[in-house]
């Protein structure tokens, strides 16, 4: 009986035994020489990426300095240029890490479009509406620390989680740990553009120089809390785990997400004072914080996924 035809994974042209398989997947030559090329190294990429940020964050708050009001229509303009460019940036970035097999980009855009839809017509209006967490979170400290962890925070990260769920958890596409990782970065850089968006434009110009970093800031922030729901959920589902490991992960991505959301806030409550860039500073080392553990969590996913299963079958 003849052997059915295989295809490559990656362009699904036809190809011939023996086959090069990695992680189950079936490779053409080309394909599979670029897949076991050198890798230039998480962590070396992750420096290089966020000094660069730094970098470019640095000189357009300097340039930014002075500016303090715009017309509407410059505001939106600037708002949106804010608001996508970190996103396209961070969303490049780590779409790159995942090189054994990127992901359909219909499906990418998908997970990022929804978090981003349901940030601005369900997230935003909990916190905003049905919680008025702005109402009597400010009572004292913990009041406040309280009311960004758990609702805050809980409220994205269930975003972030439904956008996974929805559109790639039971798909052939999630079919290794890197993918729980790349689409939650992806479903937390949604739930970043529309937060950015409100800030800019709620802000209404004020205060552009630390404004930022805080949108840099808060892109990086939102796709690594996402990358660790997403690395918790592949693990859940690539593994036996305990039933509470996905709850556990839920908790740690939004217990982060919160802390982060009530350091970075205080920017636009007092205004252009010291207390923006000590709060973005927190804010800063809580983003920088996360982004080196989901960086750690790529690079052992990457290494799994290579030694498993990984060789030539003849037939």
């Amino acid at each position: 009986m003849a052997e059915s035809q295989q295809y490559c994974c990656i362009d699904h042209e036809p190809v011939s035994p023996p086959y090069n398989v990695l992680g189950g997947r079936i490779y053409c030559a080309r394909h599979f020489a670029l897949v076991n090329k050198p890798h230039p190294g998480f962590w070396k990429s992750a420096v290089l990426m966020i000094v660069g940020m730094g970098v470019v964050s640095g000189v357009l708050a300097y340039l930014l300095r002075d500016v303090q009001d715009l017309n509407r229509l410059t505001l939106i303009i600037v708002g949106v240029i804010l608001a996508i460019v970190p996103t396209a940036i961070w969303l490049v970035y780590f779409y790159q890490q995942d090189h054994l097999e990127p992901e359909p980009k219909e499906r990418i855009g998908s997970v990022l479009l929804t978090a981003l839809v349901l940030t601005d017509f369900i997230g935003l209006r909990l916190i905003r509406d049905w919680f008025d967490v702005a109402g009597w979170a400010s009572y004292n400290n913990w009041t406040s620390l309280g009311a960004s962890i758990f609702i805050n925070g809980f409220v994205f990260t269930a975003i972030m989680y439904i956008a996974i769920r929805i559109w790639v958890y039971k798909t052939p596409e999630y079919d290794e740990r890197m993918d729980g990782i790349i689409y939650g970065t992806v479903a937390g850089l949604g739930v970043a553009t529309l937060l950015n968006l409100h800030y800019i434009i709620d802000n209404q110009g004020v205060a552009l120089a630390p404004g930022i970093i805080n949108v840099i800031t808060t892109a990086l922030a939102q796709a690594s809390f996402g990358g660790v729901l997403g690395y918790f959920m592949a693990q859940a589902k690539f593994e036996h785990k305990p039933v509470w490991w996905l709850p556990v992960g839920v908790v740690v991505a939004a217990t982060l997400n919160g802390l982060f959301s009530w350091l970075i806030d205080e920017v636009s409550a007092t205004g252009l004072t010291v207390e923006p860039w000590r709060s973005l500073a927190f804010g800063l080392l809580v983003a920088l914080f996360t982004f080196g553990a989901l960086v750690f969590l790529m690079q052992r996913a990457h290494a799994f996924t290579m030694r498993s299963q990984g060789g030539t079958l003849t037939s």
